[in-house]
């Protein structure tokens, strides 16, 4: 196991409270999460090296940018510059959902010791059965849409909250999966280089073959059984 990091081991959460901060006279603004594992804790799926500068430098700078957009939306707002207001939605949107994302992601992850890798049992793991016919269907699936993703996105798995359905979705860049619909995000694997890049070259199918050795269904579950209802 890598040394734990110094910003490593809170509580995690794309939209809590405690991911945000209060800043420029009370606008919201996110914070980045910390880690639940050990940077190391994932090896060898996924080396310690990439897990550090991807939460470290990617996802803090998704952070930064979109705090930086917020303000200067905020005094665009101030002085009435429609032309800037609107210039900065894509920034909002693009580090805004870069943070979203990151932080499902490393909820996604565990390490073996600490189940990753399990099978979803209960509730999830009889409706994958049911609409995907059986896990490794789904874990096919999702990895064949992630392969074959052209540039740069993630691939999800999701429950669709108006049909109770299962289902399978790309997005690009950084769009969350709200933005396809009324869909709640279970599982979704970064496929930007800079997730495995420096562990697996351009080998992405490798990457998306491993990471489900580090997966953590029992968050999915959960996620699953709170959103079902």
């Amino acid at each position: 196991m890598a040394l734990r990091s110094l910003v490593c081991r809170k509580s995690l959460g794309p939209a809590s409270s405690s991911s945000f901060k209060l800043h420029f006279r009370g606008l919201q603004t996110f914070s980045l999460p910390d880690l639940p594992y050990d940077y190391g804790a994932l090896e060898p799926a996924i080396s310690g090296e990439i897990m550090q500068l991807h939460h470290q430098k990617h996802h803090q700078t998704y952070v930064t940018n979109y705090n930086k957009a917020v303000e200067q939306l905020h005094h665009a707002m101030e002085k009435g510059d429609s032309s800037a207001v609107v210039k900065l939605q894509s920034a909002i949107k693009f580090n805004g959902g870069g943070h979203v994302n990151h932080s499902i992601f490393w909820k996604n992850l565990s390490p073996v010791s600490e189940r990753g890798g399990e099978s979803p049992h209960g509730n999830l793991g009889w409706a994958i059965d049911e609409h995907f016919g059986s896990l490794d269907a789904l874990i096919q699936k999702m990895s064949t849409e992630g392969a074959a993703l052209q540039g740069s996105g993630w691939v999800w798995f999701g429950l669709d909250k108006e049909s109770k359905k299962l289902v399978v979705e790309t997005t690009a860049n950084q769009d969350p999966l709200v933005t396809k619909g009324p869909l709640v995000p279970l599982l979704g694997i970064d496929v930007w280089e800079h997730a495995y890049y420096l562990q697996y070259k351009n080998a992405r199918p490798d990457y998306l073959k491993n990471i489900w050795k580090v997966m953590n269904w029992k968050y999915a579950g959960e996620v699953y059984d709170r959103e079902h209802s």
